[in-house]
């Protein structure tokens, strides 16, 4: 037995939420049986998209999603480079979902569509708001809803844009004035996406080779570790789901 354990990239509380969320999911979803893609960058139905609706098109048919009824709407958004120093915190700047008058409409920024990547991770988060919309509190209550509709596009093989996208930073100078942006977006942290997203390769049994290289580099060495973590904790991650109480998460 080795003396040093491997530990997760995050705390153990959220390492163990994750685990529970991903049990919930499969609960909720009853998709046990289903082997997502593990979606990256290259995928050929997103590197065919041209637009915004193309793009969304393209992922919520990776998401097995097109037979769902929504209506896609941009909302146009200045330029955020006009202003000099600017920081974003949250993802309602991205993309929104609602129902209206029964109809499911998903918004858009005009500013996501200057990084295609970003905008395919947003598209994946508000879809899966839709995915959960009568699917009940998830573990920890209503107040994760959020953080649990990021695990679940993590879950149905979009953790890489995810990760990618959660943060930020762009600077530039236009001649006259020096600029610079930063933003945060989403709810679950770069370190626990990434944490999901090896999960989700364990789960199915897929290599994370191509999405390391697919990751931002400095997010690598946390996608290893978790790995190693899950490969130490959890042999059979089917079966560890299984085994989850989610009584104890304060589900019903």
């Amino acid at each position: 037995m080795p003396f040093f354990k491997p530990k997760p990239p995050i705390t153990q509380d959220e390492f163990d939420w994750l685990v529970a969320c991903f049990a919930w999911l499969r609960g909720v979803l009853g998709d046990a049986h289903i082997r997502p893609d593990f979606v990256l960058p290259d995928h050929p139905d997103l590197l065919a998209a041209k637009t915004g609706p193309q793009l969304f098109e393209a992922v919520r048919g990776i998401a097995g999603m097109e037979q769902w009824p929504c209506r896609l709407q941009k909302v146009d958004v200045d330029d955020p480079a006009s202003s000099p120093h600017i920081t974003y915190e949250g993802s309602a700047a991205c993309g929104t979902f609602s129902v209206e008058n029964g109809e499911a409409i998903i918004r858009y920024s005009s500013q996501m569509l200057r990084d295609p990547d970003a905008l395919t991770a947003t598209f994946a988060h508000e879809l899966c708001h839709y995915l959960l919309v009568n699917a009940g509190d998830p573990p920890g209550g209503a107040e994760l809803m959020e953080h649990a509709t990021d695990c679940a596009a993590v879950y149905i093989g979009f953790g890489v844009f995810l990760a990618n996208s959660a943060r930020s930073f762009e600077q530039g100078n236009d001649g006259e004035i020096s600029w610079w942006r930063s933003s945060a977006n989403g709810y679950l942290s770069e370190q626990a996406l990434v944490t999901a997203t090896a999960l989700f390769a364990a789960l199915h049994g897929y290599e994370t080779g191509a999405a390391d290289e697919a990751l931002k580099p400095y997010l690598r060495r946390s996608m290893t570790k978790a790995g190693k973590v899950i490969t130490h904790r959890y042999p059979d991650v089917a079966a560890a789901m299984d085994q989850v109480n989610l009584l104890e998460w304060n589900y019903a």
